[in-house]
């Protein structure tokens, strides 16, 4: 996906045209102030996509939670964080 920085006073003068490049286009336009990036805007499918990503994590977390009562809810989060970083840690081997 194409992404674009722009800034905040040209994105409100531009919006109308940023909605359709986004929404058509499927860029990605990531509004900034002073140079500081402040806002982003993805198509709708690419929201949905990342929304039901976090909603499977928050799932698992979830199953996880109900698997292993007697734990704490930052034992879990280290755990799963430990476990994430294994699959990176992999990732990253296979990659290279």
């Amino acid at each position: 996906m194409i992404e674009k920085r722009i800034g905040a006073r040209d994105a409100r003068a531009q919006f109308a045209d940023l909605l359709g490049r986004i929404g058509y286009g499927g860029e990605i336009v990531v509004v900034e102030r002073f140079g500081k990036p402040m806002a982003a805007m993805i198509p709708p499918d690419l929201y949905q996509r990342l929304a039901a990503e976090r909603e499977a994590r928050f799932e698992s977390l979830a199953r996880l939670r109900v698997q292993l009562p007697d734990l704490s809810g930052e034992e879990v989060l280290v755990d799963v964080a430990a476990a994430v970083n294994a699959v990176r840690v992999a990732h990253a081997e296979d990659r290279s």
